[in-house]
């Protein structure tokens, strides 16, 4: 047996093995506030002002924490992104210091701390494969209540207010579960894409997201489950050599160029093409005001997880000027300057963007089926109008930790771990091919080989001696 196989066997099976993925399938379940929604936390709090909610996410916590001692080697090899994650994580804590409300700041702080760290054990414990088939199996299962829902009980699975008939699911509003299906969908397609046994299974699980998103009618989701799936075939495509991958580079950057030309220049055409307004419902007029508060403490921000308090004076100035009760800045990285300053912004700026410049390198040498890759620049694209940035007890944050850590992390080794181990191959024979002969030897009188201690006379020789007789 091979010095790989110990790691190839606890990858691939083993009651532990096994126990500890569908503990992690909980912890995620429970991160993508399935069924909390609707039922617990209607005004989305996120669980930590109701004594209930905040009482059930401590054995949450617990088993994350047990599962981290647990692997504590195999996360110790993991000490980049573990560096570069403690230090964002350290600063969110640092803020407690300046925060007008420091009891809060400390308590959500324990919450994204718990979110960081289980996104980064997460990637650091499991393979790219076996990472993707927990994801799939887990999104499987919620699409598949959230069809049960919306067929058997629709008093919650479909909305009644001013979206009425759009799904929702086991979540609070469309939006949430169309995301969630994004996640899902992504989740099956890099199973596949690395080469996972349960093909069928995944597929079905593709076709069940994309069904969901389709009945939710969210088109922000839509169009991100076709960023998420195009990008997929697009970095499997350039698998095939050199010249296919310079292609889809230049392919991507056209696109990409030709978008951000659009939306600088023309920003109605691809609002309307999203049924949005221009002003994104508002959003606009939210960040001009956020910017002129935010100029007020610009290197620290405000404190984590208070500026939106109904007591901050900072956000009041906000809502009289927009004649709201605006509830976050719907973009996380004003949201991320005014809780934690421009410092926060560069250390979640390093946590993120360093990954995917590691991606043009090795994008293909982690094996997960691109996952991480394709999930960092979807979550980015999201962060412009939603605030996942630090989010505490949110699925979306966990992961983009996760996608992280896999990209920054010796993926690599664990995945060469898993892999059987190779046959040696054949030697080949060299081709044939046409050679003048060399010339024969001269004969030699005398065998350089000693007979018995004496010398004897060569055959030749012998018959040359003869002849001259």
């Amino acid at each position: 047996m091979d010095a790989a196989a110990p790691d190839r066997i606890e990858e691939e099976g083993g009651l532990l093995r096994t126990l500890e993925a569908w503990a992690c399938g909980f912890v995620l379940f429970m991160l993508s506030n399935a069924l909390i929604g609707p039922f617990l936390d209607p005004e989305q709090a996120g669980g930590e002002d109701m004594p209930i909610l905040r009482l059930m996410w401590l054995p949450v916590y617990a088993l994350i924490l047990a599962l981290v001692l647990w692997r504590a080697p195999r996360l110790a090899k993991f000490w980049l992104p573990a560096g570069l994650l403690s230090l964002l994580v350290f600063w969110v804590f640092a803020s407690a210091s300046w925060s007008f409300d420091p009891g809060t700041t400390n308590r959500r702080a324990l919450a994204a701390g718990f979110t960081t760290l289980f996104g980064f054990y997460f990637a650091a414990s499991f393979d790219g494969r076996r990472m993707a088939e927990i994801l799939a199996t887990t999104f499987l299962a919620l699409g598949a209540g959230g069809l049960l829902a919306a067929i058997a009980y629709p008093k919650m699975g479909v909305q009644h207010d001013i979206n009425a008939g759009d799904w929702r699911g086991l979540w609070f509003e469309k939006n949430q579960m169309g995301a969630m299906m994004v996640y899902g969908a992504l989740g099956a397609m890099a199973a596949i894409l690395a080469g996972t046994k349960h093909r069928k299974l995944f597929i079905g699980a593709i076709v069940l997201c994309a069904f969901m998103i389709v009945m939710s009618r969210s088109k922000t989701s839509l169009m991100v489950l076709l960023i998420g799936l195009t990008g997929s075939g697009l970095l499997g495509t350039m698998r095939r050599g050199p010249a296919t991958a310079i292609t889809m580079v230049w392919l991507g950057v056209t696109v990409i160029g030709g978008a951000a030309i659009v939306m600088w220049l023309a920003p109605e055409l691809l609002f309307k093409a999203l049924g949005k307004d221009p002003t994104l419902t508002g959003r606009t007029e939210i960040w001009d005001a956020l910017m002129r508060q935010s100029a007020k403490a610009p290197l620290t921000g405000y404190g984590y997880a208070v500026f939106w308090r109904d007591d901050s004076v900072p956000a009041l100035f906000i809502r009289k000027e927009t004649g709201w009760n605006v509830p976050t800045a719907h973009n996380g990285w004003l949201d991320v300057l005014a809780q934690l300053g421009w410092i926060g912004v560069g250390l979640s700026a390093l946590v993120l963007g360093l990954p995917l410049l590691v991606a043009l390198f090795r994008f293909d040498k982690v094996r997960d089926g691109y996952w991480a890759t394709l999930f960092l620049v979807i979550f980015l694209i999201t962060t412009f109008s939603e605030s996942f940035i630090l989010e505490r007890n949110g699925i979306a944050w966990a992961l983009a930790c996760a996608a992280a850590t896999r990209l920054l992390g010796p993926a690599l080794g664990v995945a060469r771990n898993a892999r059987p181990p190779r046959e040696p191959r054949p030697r080949e024979e060299p081709p044939l091919t046409w050679r003048l002969a060399p010339p024969d030897p001269a004969p030699e009188i005398w065998s350089p080989a000693p007979a018995f201690g004496r010398r004897t006379v060569s055959p030749l020789a012998a018959r040359t001696t003869i002849g001259a007789a």
